[in-house]
């Protein structure tokens, strides 16, 4: 995980550099309130999300890529937009919406699938960060705004069938992970991130996020804490571990159980030993180390979205 903090600083280098060689500041462009309500858009065949993004959010236009690094950014300010609060899962407080001092909109990814009667749909997921005169993206314990836009194909077109333009911050540097596709139901499909974060040089813990569409917007319907810790050294003394989900086949139409297994190495010098489950407390005492399994299964409750079941199931494995 050391690499990853190395990997960080590197690409806030690079977003330097590649602003020093402009010279100049980024500049922003004022947009009116009528990006936030409801949209009607409609783009050409073949899709392409950036130019998508570009018209969501009609705000001045940069490419800072340079060699591997891409930066592709829209800065935009809206001074009659009704500002919002959204959670940042980083911190307790939530933040506003959109910033007061201007926005900075990168796509993210691009997701494709179609449903059993063939639909096909499009879902950009995009990332909101602070206007920086520099291009820059920082702050550790930031996270970066997530929204969404989905499209389905008409003919020689894609329509803009669902836009919400913030659900919620994750990850750090102002820079939320990539959302993947996860199948819940019949024909119904969510989005799943990873989030990680911690001190410079780790350990970082990881958690897992759902975001799915319910009554008319995109909304976070699960959080899975504590399903990674990164690697340290042995002189550091951490336990680690890394998890996989799955949505096992069941009679439930909609909104399946999901099963997070865990798998990883325990240290008994590990300083935060008393935050380990304590399924797995109990069958590491009196132990050095010891690799283990976690099988922890979350259930959907309606208003209270998925809810882990417990207890959590527990082993040591040689």
């Amino acid at each position: 995980m050391k690499q990853l903090f190395s990997f960080l600083l590197l690409a806030i280098g690079l977003q330097t550099i590649v602003q020093a060689q402009s010279g100049e500041d980024l500049q922003k462009k004022t947009i009116s309130d009528t990006i936030l309500q409801h949209r009607t858009l409609t783009v050409p065949s073949p899709f392409n999300a950036q130019k998508a993004l570009q018209q969501l959010f009609p705000g001045k236009y940069y490419n800072l890529s340079k060699d591997n690094y891409k930066n592709e950014l829209i800065n935009w300010d809206c001074k009659t937009c009704a500002v919002k609060k959204y959670p940042d899962v980083n911190e307790d407080a939530a933040g506003d919406f959109p910033f007061s001092e201007g926005v900075a909109t990168r796509l993210i990814n691009e997701i494709s699938y179609q449903d059993s009667s063939g639909r096909q749909f499009k879902v950009i997921c995009f990332n909101h960060s602070e206007y920086d005169p520099e291009g820059m993206q920082v702050s550790r314990f930031t996270g970066g705004l997530l929204g969404l836009a989905k499209f389905e194909q008409h003919e020689s077109s894609w329509d803009l069938v669902a836009f919400q333009p913030a659900v919620a911050a994750y990850g750090a540097f102002s820079q939320c992970p990539a959302p993947k596709l996860l199948q819940i139901g019949k024909d119904q499909f969510a989005f799943i991130l990873k989030h990680l974060n911690g001190p410079g040089g780790g350990p970082f813990d990881g958690d897992y996020y759902l975001i799915a569409g319910l009554n008319g917007s995109y909304q976070q319907i699960m959080a899975a804490y504590g399903i990674e810790r990164t690697e340290t050294t042995a002189e550091e003394g951490y336990s680690f571990w890394s998890s996989e989900y799955k949505v096992p086949a069941s009679d439930k139409k909609y909104f399946r159980d999901i099963i997070i297994t865990t798998k990883g190495t325990y240290r008994s010098t590990d300083p935060d030993a008393e935050r380990l489950p304590e399924e797995l407390r109990n069958l590491v005492k009196g132990k050095k180390t010891a690799r283990f399994t976690l099988e922890q299964c979350y259930v959907y409750k309606g208003s209270k979205g998925y809810v882990l079941q417990q207890p959590i199931t527990a082993s040591l494995t040689h």
